[in-house]
């Protein structure tokens, strides 16, 4: 293992990046870190649904909730991006266990905020947030609240959005949202979301029962464009990805037995590169490449 040359990896990466990269590294066997840009608020895109399971499992280790409490799925709570409950008939009566695992695994939105609603927001900000002095972190809004505000949807639909700019997606070019420049957003910094890991990791949230089936649920993701992409096939990884216009986030333990495990946050702000390499980024694409393919040189120098 050369920890001296995972710095090197991260700081090639940090140079070479045409939009500001968040990145935090963590050896849990030294206790060393390294970090860029990692006290800087980022948006977290879907990668806030980590908190969201904190204090879901907060909740049901303290008596509040049965991970076996079935909810129905209606349509009022229905939320567009990614998943699949959104196109699904509205009656399906599903678990705490099935809307955690969904919201974790292919990151489903209307799962999120059949949680959001039920944990409640100003919990999650007084037993998560607060509680582990994560002065950097916000999650202010359920998906429906917060694709709104960052895609400025104004209660318009996707199609709607399209229409109205001659049928060619809008710019969300230094906007304020992705500027994490509100009071309220949801948003956290790379050391903040690696300490929440390290705290799962550990043993340390609540109790060992509830972070060891966190982690199992995070183990199943799905979304392995990022972290996984370069590593060898079925390399543990109990990570979540997050994605908004040319945001890009994932982050995540590597369990990279035998030399060791790691924490990796990363988070790639396309929104604020410049103007020419924000046209050039359809979809988020460059910055899905460019994590992954960090991730992947991380884990070869980690590796060695």
């Amino acid at each position: 293992m050369s920890l001296e040359k995972v710095r090197a990896v991260a700081e090639k990466f940090q140079k070479n990046s045409a939009a500001p990269l968040g990145f935090a590294f963590k050896d849990l066997k030294s206790g060393e870190v390294i970090a860029y840009h990692g006290d800087s608020p980022f948006p977290t895109a879907s990668s806030y649904k980590l908190y969201i399971l904190a204090e879901l499992f907060r909740q049901v280790y303290t008596g509040e909730r049965k991970l076996s409490d079935r909810y129905p799925l209606t349509d009022d709570v229905k939320a567009v991006g990614s998943g699949v409950l959104q196109i699904l008939d509205a009656g399906a009566e599903l678990t705490l266990k099935d809307y955690a695992t969904l919201m974790m695994t292919i990151s489903d939105n209307t799962a999120t905020d059949v949680l959001f609603n039920l944990v409640g927001r100003d919990n999650i900000k007084k037993n998560v947030i607060d509680a582990l002095g994560l002065t950097n972190t916000k999650c202010d809004y359920n998906c429906a609240e917060g694709l709104d505000l960052f895609f400025d949807m104004r209660g318009r639909s996707i199609e709607q959005i399209l229409a109205d700019n001659g049928g060619v997606p809008p710019s969300y070019h230094n906007s304020k949202w992705y500027q994490c420049i509100t009071p309220q957003n949801n948003q956290t910094s790379p050391l903040e979301a690696l300490k929440m890991l390290e705290i799962l990791y550990r043993g340390e949230w609540i109790c060992p029962e509830a972070s060891e089936q966190m982690l199992s649920i995070m183990l199943k993701c799905q979304t392995n464009s990022r972290i996984p992409r370069y590593l060898p096939p079925y390399q543990p990884v109990a990570h979540k990805t997050g994605t908004i216009d040319r945001l890009n986030v994932d982050i995540g333990i590597v369990y990279a037995q035998p030399v060791g495990d790691y924490i990796i946050c990363m988070f790639y702000n396309g929104n604020l590169a410049s103007k020419e390499d924000y046209d050039n980024n359809p979809v988020g694409r460059v910055g899905d490449d460019y994590l992954a393919e960090l991730s992947g040189e991380i884990f070869k120098a980690y590796m060695e």
